[in-house]
C-alpha cells in the first residue's frame, strides 16, 4: 500500500498539536494541556485511528499537560528531550525564565507523573531527523521531516509580522535560543509548524 504523508493541525488545543502520517505511521507532535489531552483522544477516535509515536519538543505544561490522557487511551511510545525527562516525569520542577509569570508558572503548575518515558536517543524513524534547538528549554528539541520538508519546532520559532522569532518571557537562555533561529532559518524551502502562532515557510 501507498501512504501519502501529511499533517494536520488539531483542532482546539491551546498549544499547536500535529498528526503527522508518516509512510503510515501516526506520529503526534506535543500534547498540550490536559484538556487539549482529552480533544486529542477525541480527534483520534473520530478517525478511528491513534498515534503510534508522540513526539515531545520541551517540557512547558501546555505542551505536556495531555500525555496522561493520551497514554491511557492509546499507549504509544512516548519520546522526550533527555535533558527535561524528570521534569516530564514528574521527578523535579521546571526552570524559570526571568519574566514573573514564568516564575509564577514554575512555583504553581505540578506535573503529573509519567514513567515509562523514551528520550531521544531511542528516537530512531527513516526519514525525520531530531534537532536540537535549545535555548527555550535547556533540551528543547525539533523534529525534522524530509519528506514533508517541515520542521516541528515546539516553541523554539514562531513568526510575528516578517520576523521570525521566539517568546522571550518564557525562554531560559535568549541566546541559545537565538542560535537556535539561525539553525532554523537555515531549512530555506521547509515549512515551520510552530508551538504557537501561524505556520510558516523560510524563505
Amino acid at each position: 500500500m501507498e501512504y501519502v504523508d501529511s499533517v494536520v493541525m488539531i483542532p482546539g488545543t491551546m498549544a499547536h498539536c500535529y498528526d503527522v502520517n508518516h509512510g503510515g505511521k501516526r506520529i503526534l507532535i506535543d500534547a498540550g494541556t490536559a484538556g487539549s489531552g482529552k480533544k486529542i483522544v477525541s480527534y483520534y477516535e473520530k478517525l478511528h485511528s491513534k498515534p503510534e509515536i508522540l513526539l515531545i519538543t520541551h517540557y512547558h505544561p501546555d505542551h505536556i499537560g495531555g500525555i496522561p490522557a493520551i497514554r491511557e487511551a492509546f499507549n504509544p511510545r512516548i519520546y522526550v528531550p533527555e535533558g527535561e525527562k524528570e521534569v516530564i516525569a514528574g521527578k523535579r520542577r521546571m526552570v524559570p525564565a526571568d519574566s514573573i509569570i514564568s516564575k509564577i508558572m514554575a512555583r504553581t503548575v505540578r506535573m503529573k507523573r509519567n514513567d515509562g518515558l523514551l528520550t531521544m536517543s531511542d528516537f530512531h524513524l527513516d526519514g525525520v531527523e531530531v534537532l536540537s534547538t535549545a535555548g527555550h528549554t535547556p533540551d528543547s528539541r525539533s523534529f525534522i521531516f524530509e519528506n514533508l520538508k517541515g520542521i516541528f519546532v515546539g516553541d523554539a520559532a514562531m513568526k510575528k509580522k516578517d520576523r521570525i522569532t521566539f517568546n522571550r518571557s518564557f525562554t531560559l537562555f535568549p541566546d541559545r535560543a537565538e542560535k537556535s533561529i539561525e539553525t532554523i532559518t537555515s531549512y530555506r524551502g521547509y515549512t515551520v509548524y510552530p508551538g504557537h502562532g501561524n505556520i510558516f515557510k523560510i524563505q
